[in-house]
C-alpha cells in the first residue's frame, strides 16, 4: 500500500515538472522552442501557475506568469485579451503576496489594454477616468515589464 502511495506521489510530482522547458528563462524558451509551439508553452505556464497557486507556491507561480507574459510580448500578443487576462492574474497574485503597489500597476496595464482593444475583462469595470496615465508616486515601477 505504501509503495502505491509513493508511486502516485512520484507520478503527480513528476507531472508538475515534466516539461523542463518551462523551467528555463523566457529568453531561453524563445531560443530553444519553435515559434509555433510558444502558445502551448504559454498555456502550460499558465496551467502550472494555477496549480502552484492552489498549493500556495505563490512566488513560483508569479515567476511562471511573468514568463508567460514575456513570451506573449515576444510573439506580438502584447495588445491581446489573453495578455490582459494574464496581467489581471498576476495582479491578484501580487495582492495575495501583499504587494498592493505592483498589483495596482498590473491591473492598470490590463485595463489599458482592454480599453485599447475594446474588450470587457469580466467583472472589471473599464472606465477611462479610472485608468491613470502615471504610476502612484509611492510605488516602484514594475521594471521587468515595459509597456
Amino acid at each position: 500500500m505504501i509503495k502505491y502511495q509513493i508511486a502516485i506521489l512520484f507520478i503527480i510530482s513528476f507531472g508538475l515538472h515534466a516539461n523542463p522547458v518551462l523551467d528555463e528563462s523566457a529568453e531561453d524558451i524563445l531560443k530553444i522552442t519553435r515559434l509555433s509551439r510558444i502558445p502551448s508553452v504559454i498555456a502550460s505556464l499558465e496551467e502550472r501557475a494555477i496549480q502552484k497557486m492552489e498549493t500556495n507556491e505563490l512566488i513560483s507561480a508569479r515567476e511562471d506568469l511573468k514568463k508567460a507574459i514575456q513570451l506573449k510580448h515576444a510573439i506580438g500578443m502584447k495588445e491581446s485579451e489573453g495578455n490582459a487576462s494574464l496581467l489581471l492574474q498576476i495582479s491578484k497574485l501580487e495582492s495575495r503576496l501583499g504587494n498592493r503597489c505592483e498589483a495596482n500597476q498590473y491591473s492598470h496595464l490590463a485595463k489599458r489594454i482592454a480599453l485599447r482593444i475594446g474588450v470587457n475583462l469580466g467583472a472589471v469595470v473599464l472606465d477611462r477616468a479610472v485608468v491613470p496615465d502615471r504610476k502612484p508616486e509611492s510605488c516602484v515601477e514594475v521594471s521587468w515589464l515595459k509597456e
